[in-house]
């Protein structure tokens, strides 16, 4: 039976651990911390699957992008040396991992969602959490980015893709990774048209992004131009309703107006004046999308390349230049791991500060427990 003794030790203990974890918050909890941010600017960047990707893009813009668009099959590796190599450098990983398999094939939504422990997709998902735990640094996850989008359809409807979701998190989450955030990616257009219906709850969300693109004429004469203000403006007022939740852009971009010379350009020039907005505060990150890499239709009409004109390069530079985002100049080399990204070493910091008062407390409570000498 316990001695009073013992009974104050231990609810003086308890006392101790409750404070911490009131003080720590989400920190200890299911969904992982929020970025501590760079000083409140939004994180910039681009599509770079691999190390040579990132150089060169970050050769053009004259500055070093913090965020790098990696895509993935269901069955392929998530991290790997390039990944290391951002992660060394000062980069954040945003890694969508579609529903389809290297060769093509479907994993449909709901068998993810209901797969038995230790059949194969389940295994896979248990692989997942182990890259992405060893990898350690703070990494986005976008799981099937655009499940709304006709190349989504037949891999299952709204509800299935729900379950999915909170079936991949859960299993994650399970496994210990408390590194990941987890970024629910929809078209533009679904934020007034029923995104809600694909959204898993904010439990499961941390983030949640647009794919916004201006695509005026390019996929037919009747197309109009759009600023990105207006592209984005159903998914901002979608994120006023879960103010706990960052928004993102993990693809943007604009193509050119033929007839007018330097419209892209004053496109991109406007975008930079909008995330410096109040409105905007709720943003945390903006990836440019190009199909440089992924021969889908790069030379086309539908070119949202930063560089498909002088003016329109130059624009993205000094974006890129503007105090409003995370970025830094150019470094080459793995001298840029010099200039770390901060907001990676606040998760970093923040987990560090979390085990290390989980172990104060551990201490107390030995220290406790454990007779006086002589006693």
């Amino acid at each position: 039976m316990p001695t009073a003794h013992s009974r104050t030790s231990v609810t003086a203990v308890f006392r101790s651990a409750c404070l911490v974890v009131l003080l720590l918050g989400v920190t200890i909890g299911t969904k992982a911390p929020a970025p501590a941010g760079d000083h409140g600017r939004v994180i910039l960047g681009t599509v770079a699957q691999t190390r040579e990707e990132s150089q060169e893009r970050e050769r053009e813009t004259g500055h070093h992008l913090t965020g790098v668009r990696v895509f993935r099959r269901w069955d392929q590796p998530l991290i790997d040396a390039d990944q290391r190599w951002a992660q060394k450098t000062g980069h954040t990983v945003f890694l969508s991992v579609k529903s389809r398999r290297a060769d093509g094939s479907a994993v449909g939504w709901r068998d993810l969602a209901n797969a038995p422990a230790g059949s194969r997709l389940a295994q896979d998902m248990v692989r997942q959490a182990a890259e992405i735990k060893r990898f350690g640094s703070l990494v986005y996850i976008a799981f099937n980015h655009e499940p709304d989008a006709r190349a989504s359809r037949s891999l299952g409807g709204p509800a299935d893709f729900v379950a999915a979701w909170r079936r991949l998190v859960s299993t994650y989450r399970a496994a210990g990774v408390t590194n990941a955030r987890y970024v629910w990616t929809m078209t533009d257009w679904a934020f007034g048209r029923g995104a809600y219906a694909y959204y898993p709850g904010d439990a499961y969300v941390d983030d949640i992004a647009a794919d916004v693109y201006n695509w005026y004429t390019c996929r037919g004469r009747a197309g109009t131009w759009k600023s990105l203000a207006e592209l984005i403006e159903p998914q901002r007022r979608f994120g006023l309703r879960h103010p706990q939740e960052g928004l993102m852009l993990l693809e943007w971009g604009s193509v050119e107006d033929p007839a007018r010379p330097g419209r892209k350009a004053q496109w991109i020039t406007d975008a930079t004046r909008l995330f410096a907005g109040t409105a905007y505060r709720q943003y945390r990150a903006i990836l440019h999308w190009d199909d440089r890499h992924t021969g889908l239709m790069a030379g086309t009409s539908c070119d949202f390349d930063y560089r498909t004109s002088p003016s329109a390069l130059a624009a993205w530079r000094a974006m890129a230049a503007s105090p409003v985002f995370a970025t830094a100049p150019s470094c080459s080399g793995d001298r840029c791991a010099a200039g770390r990204s901060r907001i990676v070493s606040a998760q970093v910091g923040g987990g560090a500060a979390a085990l290390g008062i989980a172990g104060l407390i551990a201490f107390e409570y030995r220290r406790r427990r454990t007779p006086k000498p002589g006693g």
